[in-house]
């Protein structure tokens, strides 16, 4: 396992070249990758005619929060008052972002028209963020408004057992990943303001996700309902790793027996996902291509597990996987080291097409990889960065 002082500096790196290259007045922009055609083709074609002025530059408020967290991470990190400014900074950015119904624009233009639950539920989660540590009341009120605007507009869709959030302001499916990244933020509303009104929703959040985890512990990506077919799987120890996280995070806040019942068959699950090279596999079926951000989480993740009451007992199947999987995750992250770029970046992907190259710096999964570097460092838990304040 690289040491705490090594995954800083690693961090340190990554945060200089993502402030060098994609900040400006407290707001991360640059490209994304996109989503279909844009993620699967035509991204390679932008990167070899990279010299021509693409119009693509974004802000995403899914960056904007990860930024405000590891600007404090590293500020507990390190103790460099910068870093706090930076957050502050960006912080105030969110702010001025959010719309008067509460909500913040979606920034690519195929998906402009909607409203998404995950870019609202981050630049809460920032404010939030801040929020314990400068406890400036335009910080929670504009976190409380997006509550609003979720739960009034956005709204939920029944289930067989519980109900899940919608994923834009449009219905589609019912999607896991969503209810889980709700019922985190909900808690943490409730923690900042003691309001019980926040916890409305979380029971019948988490009663969805109990009925709807696979024997194998994975949570499906999108689950059969009257607006999108069902998919079982999408991008597997990525996409629940990423869950895995919010839920354990939600636990600290909260402690109940639902969440322990997900979080102990979904660790096994992700458990599964390291390659020999210490890479996280692309999905359930495929190792390649590797993508770095993808390997962070996942380490992130299975440092989380470790804390599950199971593996204290050690007698279960999948407390076994875990234990065996501890030098498969600090191979996690001696990978990511491995792979971080002389100028402190790191790829999008590798190895996808052969022939194909996407060597262009996208600020989103940049700053996600940040984050999670730095998860081994705050020793005691991602949940402290919320609350050391408090």
């Amino acid at each position: 396992m690289p040491t705490d002082q090594e995954l800083t500096r690693a961090a340190e790196r990554l945060h200089a070249h993502l402030l060098k290259r994609h900040c400006s007045q407290g707001l991360v922009h640059g490209p994304d990758a996109g989503v279909r055609f844009q993620l699967r083709l035509w991204r390679f074609f932008k990167a070899a005619l990279d010299f021509v002025p693409w119009k693509d530059d974004y802000v995403f408020m899914q960056s904007q929060g990860y930024w405000i967290l590891s600007n404090w991470m590293l500020h507990e990190a390190t103790g460099d008052p910068k870093y706090r400014g930076l957050a502050l900074e960006s912080t105030e950015a969110t702010l001025r972002l959010q719309q008067p119904g509460g909500y913040w624009l979606y920034p690519l233009p195929e998906r402009k028209h909607l409203v998404a639950t995950v870019e609202g539920n981050w630049g809460a989660i920032g404010l939030l963020a801040t929020y314990a540590r400068e406890p400036r009341k335009e910080f929670v009120e504009a976190a409380v408004r997006w509550y609003d605007y979720l739960v009034g507009r956005i709204g939920f869709q029944a289930h067989t057992s519980g109900k899940a959030i919608n994923y834009f302001d449009k219905p589609r499916g019912k999607i896991p990943n969503n209810s889980v990244e709700a019922a985190w933020l909900f808690l943490r509303l409730w923690k900042a303001t003691g309001d019980a009104r926040f916890v409305e929703h979380v029971d019948e959040m988490l009663e969805f996700l109990v009925n709807t985890q696979l024997p194998t512990g994975e949570l499906p990506y999108i689950v059969d309902g009257p607006y999108e077919k069902g998919r079982i799987h999408y991008l597997c120890y990525q996409y629940n790793a990423f869950q895995f996280l919010k839920l354990a995070w939600a636990a600290s806040l909260r402690a109940d027996p639902r969440m322990q019942g997900i979080l102990t068959p979904l660790a096994g699950f992700l458990a599964r996902g390291i390659t020999p090279s210490g890479a996280s596999a692309a999905d359930c079926f495929h190792t390649k291509p590797e993508t770095d951000y993808y390997t962070a989480v996942l380490a992130a993740a299975l440092c989380e597990a470790q804390k599950l009451p199971i593996l204290a007992e050690g007698q279960s199947s999948i407390a076994n996987l875990l234990s065996e999987a501890r030098e498969r995750r600090e191979r996690c992250y001696a990978r990511l080291l491995q792979r971080q770029r002389s100028d402190g970046s790191f790829a999008y992907t590798t190895g996808d097409y052969g022939f194909l190259r996407d060597g262009r710096s996208y600020p989103r999964p940049q700053v996600m990889t940040l984050f999670h570097l730095l998860c081994p460092v705050c020793g005691n838990g991602f949940e402290r960065i919320l609350t050391s304040d408090e």
